[in-house]
């Protein structure tokens, strides 16, 4: 029983590194900024935030929503903000208020 259960833990945790080994690029939206989650869904605490355009590494789904890589940290965002091919991100430029003097 033992030899067993030390096979499907040696199984698992070859299936967690064959997925995390085949990450795959994706960006976020252009235009949102998304939460990084500490779990699949929306009732679990923002680790931070994702700006528009950003580069991560999918490693998994579940449940709509997709485990990611990034900056070597592992975090759980909604899948329907990501896409898979690059954006370029441009913030608004700020405009100052020309004074003039009369």
């Amino acid at each position: 029983m033992k030899k067993l259960l030390i096979a499907a833990i040696l199984a698992a945790g070859t299936t967690v590194t064959a997925t995390a080994a085949s990450a795959t690029a994706y960006w976020v939206e252009y235009g949102i900024t998304l939460n990084a989650r500490s779990g699949p869904g929306t009732h679990y605490d923002v680790y931070g935030v994702l700006r528009s355009c950003t580069k991560v590494h999918v490693v998994g789904y579940k449940h709509g929503w997709a485990k990611i890589k990034y900056k070597g940290h592992y975090y759980w965002v909604s899948a329907k903000y990501l896409q898979n091919h690059e954006c370029h991100y441009q913030p608004k430029k700020k405009y100052k208020k020309k004074h003039y003097s009369y």
